[in-house]
């Protein structure tokens, strides 16, 4: 836990610990939260608060551009090969008696992309 509230710019390990001690143990909770519930919490003053909120949001918005982005170049990369360009299908790869893999296969260079 103490992890995940560090990435807070502003949030250093103590203040992670004291937030945590405080019921506080997710990014979302703290950009959830209200300064006035914050600056309770000792070394948390009003400015700061208001600031760790900031930053909170703008670590969440940012993971969820970089997630977009991910998502888009998995799904381009479901339908075109990243080797040759060629559209690539659906194929099950079966690797004994009880495992198969699914993945996507180029139909021009046979390359294989697990999904």
């Amino acid at each position: 836990m103490i992890e995940e509230l560090v990435r807070v710019r502003g949030i250093g390990l103590t203040g992670a610990d004291r937030l945590i001690k405080a019921g506080i143990k997710t990014i979302e909770e703290i950009a959830n939260s209200s300064p006035e519930e914050l600056a309770w919490i000792k070394g948390i003053g009003m400015i700061s608060a208001n600031k760790i909120i900031e930053n909170a949001n703008e670590l969440i918005n940012l993971e969820k551009g970089i997630q977009k982005v991910l998502d888009s170049i998995k799904e381009t990369f479901a339908r075109r090969c990243p080797k040759c360009g060629g559209e690539m299908l659906e194929k099950l790869i079966i690797l004994g008696p009880e495992r198969r893999l699914r993945a996507n296969q180029c139909k021009l260079c046979k390359f294989y992309m697990p999904i």
